[in-house]
């Protein structure tokens, strides 16, 4: 059977952000496409992220299942125009959604009669088996767990898989169906599952405190396999907590060190590393690391049950800045609850006690799924929209200028926003200058790679300053279209509970 798995691109503003800042593998499709492979299936993946054909460029292949793979965010737009747009150009099709936002809201996801099919959690097992339903032409789909579909305009949501806890028994992703070279950061995903209670995350509802783990011979063989066909000499591991499982990250560490070929990786992780651990990744070629700091304030971060203190990610930043790993750290602004005295402990934080790092700025959006989503609904700080339509709406009120959920004027939030966006670069160039002076001797090592890498920090700066302006235009032009467009909040939204 022909399947088209898609990773929809966004609006073209945020297309081109995207495309020419950050990208990076989509490896929900790359493990589903190997696993239907295996069982000789044909797969296209198209990800419109740095694929920029149009729907009607696959109607040759005639797919017969078109899937998507859809977050509450950039891509929403583009999966449901282009699952009209298959729609109607090719009418015998079926189409199916999976991946977090399906997952979490699957009978919403499944009311438009141009979606045919959700898929609950992962996605592997339950397409491949939905797959050979639609070959045989088995029309009773309830025995496929993981599934939901519609029998008679009668949604029906079946019994949730289990997760698969043998990662090892999958196939490696399918990279071969996509074009490699094209990515800004390839990628790898080996992990799956979060045993932390963060309120803003999804991740407790979607997996359910379910682990996972690539072990650690079967990365290195990934790895070398990359840098074998496609000559990858940078990797980022793309999971949420690739430093949680401390014996596995130690393997990883020790038998990147004992190749003869070298490669530099990065990944995200929680601010609670040994120094030992530390300096242990900086030797088998770490350079990079996001930590997840969301908040300087103690009653914060209690709040979103960070169960990390304050002294802690101090202490394990500055450990990673020791080893000349460079570490970005993540802030959320905007949440439930934050007063102005907790947002000027944060902004207090950033400057003297990791002395204004290379940080990135978010602001608070209620995704489905989480603690503190549950939270605003409960305290009517938010209304849930009531269709799938209204998601992206509702996704770039609250990410933007607009939706507005803690006690800190908005002036406040707003301005720090445009300090961030605006002197990214400079603080990023500061803070090297001061605490990495080492890093300067590329000037005269590899001048070229000097003047490209500042070349690519500015670019980036641009980007995210004229991302953010973007942003905010549209939404002006929205309000000034359909003024209703943007009120997705109740009456009262600025409401607190403390």
């Amino acid at each position: 059977m022909k399947v088209l798995l898609i990773n929809a691109p966004a609006l073209d503003y945020i297309k081109y952000y995207n495309s020419n800042a950050y990208t990076t593998f989509d490896y929900g499709l790359l493990s589903i496409a190997a696993v239907l492979e295996q069982h000789g299936h044909q797969v296209q993946i198209w990800d419109g992220f740095v694929d920029f054909r149009k729907a009607k460029d696959f109607t040759d292949f005639k797919p017969e299942l078109v899937g998507f793979s859809v977050l509450a965010g950039p891509n929403m737009e583009g999966s449901i125009s282009l699952s009209k747009e298959f729609r109607k150009l090719l009418p015998d099709a079926k189409i199916v959604w999976g991946d977090v936002h399906a997952s979490v809201l699957p009978e919403q996801t499944l009311t438009p009669d141009y979606i045919d099919f959700v898929v609950v959690g992962a996605g592997e097992f339950t397409v491949l088996e939905l797959v050979e339903h639609l070959e045989k032409g088995n029309a009773n789909y309830s025995d496929i767990k993981g599934l939901g579909y519609k029998d008679n305009g009668k949604i029906i949501i079946n019994e949730r898989r289990q997760f698969i806890k043998d990662l090892e028994s999958l196939p490696d992703p399918a990279w071969h169906l996509i074009d490699v070279k094209k990515y800004s950061t390839p990628g790898l995903n080996t992990s799956r599952g979060c045993v932390n209670q963060c309120t803003f995350c999804y991740n407790k509802s979607y997996n359910k405190g379910y682990t996972g783990w690539v072990s650690a011979s079967r990365i290195i063989k990934q790895i070398d396999f990359l840098q074998e066909k496609y000559d990858i000499k940078y990797i980022r591991f793309n999971e949420d907590n690739f430093t949680f499982n401390r014996k596995r990250l130690r393997e990883v560490c020790n038998l990147l060190i004992a190749r003869k070929r070298k490669i530099k990786w990065s990944c995200d992780a929680r601010a609670d590393l040994s120094e030992a651990d530390i300096a242990l990744m900086a030797k088998s070629g770490c350079v990079d690391i996001g930590l997840g700091i969301e908040s300087g304030s103690p009653r914060m971060l209690e709040f979103i049950k960070k169960d990390v203190t304050a002294e802690q990610m101090a202490a394990t930043f500055w450990n990673f800045i020791k080893h000349k790993i460079r570490t970005s750290v993540y802030i959320l602004c905007g949440m439930p609850t934050e007063t102005i005295e907790d947002f000027n402990e944060t902004q207090r934080f950033l400057e003297e006690d990791l002395d204004r790092p290379y940080y990135m700025f978010h602001r608070y959006v209620p995704f489905p799924g989480s603690a503190m989503y549950d939270y605003c609904v409960e305290h009517n700080l938010i209304e849930a929209p009531q269709k799938l339509e209204d998601w992206p709406g509702y996704v770039k009120f609250y990410g933007h200028k607009g939706g507005h959920l803690s006690q800190v004027p908005e002036e406040v939030i707003e301005a720090a926003v445009q300090k961030w966006s605006t002197t990214y670069a400079v603080q990023r160039f500061r803070f090297t200058l001061r605490h990495d002076r080492s890093y300067f001797w590329i000037i005269f090592k590899n001048p070229l790679k000097f003047l490209k890498e500042l070349q690519g920090l500015w670019k980036y700066q641009a980007q995210v300053h004229n991302y953010h302006r973007t942003v905010v235009k549209e939404q002006q032009r929205q309000k000034l279209v359909n003024p209703d467009v943007l009120s997705l909040s109740r009456s009262g939204n600025a409401k607190q509970v403390v």
